[in-house]
């Protein structure tokens, strides 16, 4: 057990404390045995997410759209193909996130482990929705808004997988908690957001490195802002 566990009620009460240097000096720690799982699964998803939206653009191209200067007919086909690819392509990037989540844990890593959050893929499917609805609606009105939104949201998917709460208890407990520290889990995603760019510069051959250290630090932050739970959050 880490001594630096978190809880949810520790969470929204914004009783946590890290630094950007922390987290990224402690993911960078367990990147060394951990690429090779973890690149494996991002190409399993890169393929299975290029198929699916591959077939779905077959029936749904946006490109006349573009061709003839309808920009927005286009953005909105977009749209709808990336949303009905959602139930096979959300329960994968959830599988995805959660082996950095795992390795942040010291727990072994099993690529097909990925394939495990399909059991929750309309809750998984309808959180993403309504947190991109909501945040497209930040943008719209100010940036700034969109921006809180995004930040505030982002361990919603696996507070449903990890703690099993439904979809608008893991939202308001990742934005309550998230809220207590803003401007730290920003610091930590821009910086990683950087790193991922910088690393893509010499033929990406960097981001063998900043994926996994990526979805590490994700995992590091989680466990130090809520606590990491289970293994296996389906099954236990």
């Amino acid at each position: 057990m880490f001594q630096d566990q978190g809880s949810l009620e520790k969470a929204v009460n914004g009783d946590y404390n890290f630094s950007v240097g922390e987290i990224l000096s402690e993911a960078w720690e367990r990147v060394n045995g951990a690429k090779l799982k973890i690149v494996g699964a991002m190409f399993i998803y890169i393929v299975i997410a290029s198929l699916t939206t591959g077939v779905i653009s077959l029936f749904l191209d946006a490109k006349p759209y573009y061709d003839a200067g309808d920009t927005v007919r286009g953005v909105i086909t977009d749209m709808v193909v990336g949303w009905l690819a959602s139930p096979i392509t959300i329960p994968l990037s959830v599988g995805l996130l959660l082996l950095g989540y795992a390795r942040a844990n010291d727990e072994e890593l099993r690529i097909d482990a990925i394939f495990n959050y399909y059991v929750l893929v309309w809750p998984l499917f309808f959180a993403s929705i309504l947190i991109t609805i909501l945040t497209y609606i930040g943008f719209a009105l100010l940036l700034l808004p969109g921006i809180y939104l995004s930040i505030a949201y982002s361990f919603t998917l696996p507070l449903m997988v990890d703690k099993k709460l439904d979809i608008w208890g893991a939202m308001e407990v990742s934005r309550q908690a998230v809220t207590k520290h803003w401007f730290t889990v920003f610091g930590v995603n821009i910086t990683l957001v950087l790193l991922t760019v910088l690393s893509a510069i010499p033929m990406g051959i960097g981001l063998i490195w900043t994926i996994p250290l990526i979805m590490i630090a994700q995992g590091v932050m989680y466990r130090k802002i809520f606590g990491w739970k289970v293994h296996d959050p389906i099954n236990s």
